[in-house]
């Protein structure tokens, strides 16, 4: 069932149910009046029930073409706390208004400082084509979308409280505003009437990531926050979390042989790579590191194959961008769908990864677009072995004067503490 928290009455005006209602009112007014969907014109119910708050619903049988799911109970308190939000910091915002031209309902519509922005607060599932539907919608007509999930959405990992699981469903909810270092979650809970930010996002798989939870009463916030990229720094912990995953990898990926893990390790065998003792070189962290959702050690030894190949003949940036989106052809490496952080593709990580290696004096650019092998990769021949080399250097990568840059921005990120304009 479809619930609302705005109605017209006979005469074209608007019911709200946000502000302050007694039991008594409500009843009057149900008696009284006859209410209809501002959206499609049919009769709604207003609902008086004990275990809901007071909303609107079409009757039985009926449906709105305008409204997308269900509306829990979740979701219409915390509909609600975000309008009033609102509201308190003097934002003329509007509750579930419905916008002709982009046949519409915004949870929460907000004018603010010359931009409009449409507020939608998502606690169920919805697919893909209907969430770039709605966006497409919103963007061709000047409006920004802004998604918040429910908080009940986000999980941590309890023996390790920086690590999250992000489903492909959350990543599409990934925000990327001009001026903000890297993509960013937000999470509301009606329960707790905090706020989190979910900054600093540096996947570890397709389901897992590093992340920081920044968690704020709502009321100590403003609107302008949910557009200000917080400074905040990786924990000291961050390289040796990084480093015990990498292991992870290592000890296993071969352990769960599924047609995609054979596909690469066969691909990985066939050049010389045995796929447990990937070189060291390969499965750092990168400041874009998230445009790729393949696990950082397999697409970044793919990368490595091509200039493995070339056995120190220059070869072409083209040429291993080629090769990767091979790669991505045949399902062996995927790039992230993030639909609102558009703008950037994943050859920007790839490209990230060739300076790290020119950084680490493993290649050298004869020109723009090609570059040559000049230093041997690390191929380990047993485990120690390799676990010991991916720390000497994570140790290398912290201390090289020309890594600083590198570090300063995966750790810091970059132009941090501005705002969206």
């Amino acid at each position: 069932m479809i619930a609302l928290l705005i109605a017209m009455l006979q005469n074209g005006e608007i019911v709200s149910l946000a502000g302050r209602w007694t039991k008594e009112r409500l009843i009057s007014l149900k008696k009284s009046e006859t209410f209809f969907c501002p959206a499609c014109r049919q009769e709604v119910v207003l609902k008086l029930g004990n275990h809901r708050i007071p909303h609107f619903a079409h009757k039985k049988g009926t449906a709105c073409p305008y409204e997308h799911e269900p509306e829990s109970a979740r979701h219409l308190t915390g509909k609600l706390d975000l309008f009033e939000w609102l509201k308190q910091q003097g934002i003329p915002a509007k509750l579930e208004p419905y916008l002709p031209s982009a046949q519409q309902r915004p949870d929460i519509f907000v004018p603010y400082r010359h931009h409009a922005y449409a507020l939608e607060y998502q606690c169920s599932t919805i697919s893909e084509p209907l969430f770039q539907k709605r966006n497409h919608s919103y963007r061709t007509r000047g409006i920004r979308p802004i998604w918040i999930l429910g908080a009940h959405h986000l999980r941590h990992h309890s023996n390790t409280p920086h690590h999250v699981t992000i489903p492909r469903f959350q990543w599409m909810f990934a925000h990327h505003f001009p001026f903000v270092p890297r993509p960013l979650l937000f999470y509301y809970c009606p329960h707790t009437k905090q706020l989190t930010r979910l900054v600093h996002l540096i996947p570890l798989s397709v389901r897992r990531a590093f992340a920081i939870p920044l968690v704020f009463p709502l009321h100590s916030l403003s609107f302008s926050d949910l557009l200000f990229s917080s400074a905040s720094s990786l924990p000291p912990s961050f390289w040796d979390e990084w480093l015990h995953h990498k292991k992870q990898w290592r000890v296993t990926f071969t352990l769960y042989p599924s047609k995609a893990t054979r596909q690469i390790c066969a691909d990985f065998y066939r050049s010389g790579i045995i796929p447990s003792l990937f070189p060291t070189e390969a499965g750092w962290p990168l400041h874009h590191g998230y445009l790729l959702e393949t696990p950082p050690f397999i697409w970044q030894t793919y990368v490595l194959i091509p200039l493995l190949r070339s056995e120190g003949r220059t070869i072409s940036l083209h040429s291993i961008y080629r090769f990767i989106e091979e790669k991505i052809r045949m399902g062996r490496v995927a790039f992230r769908v993030l639909p609102l952080a558009t703008g950037q593709r994943y050859t920007q990580a790839v490209y990230e990864y060739l300076q790290l290696l020119t950084r680490l004096g493993y290649i050298q650019w004869e020109n723009r677009h090609a570059i040559r092998f000049v230093k041997p990769l690390t191929f380990p021949t047993t485990m120690d072995e390799v676990i010991k080399q991916d720390k000497q250097m994570a140790e290398q990568i912290k201390i090289t004067p020309s890594l600083r840059d590198y570090v300063r921005e995966l750790e810091l990120g970059k132009n941090s503490g501005k705002n969206w304009p």
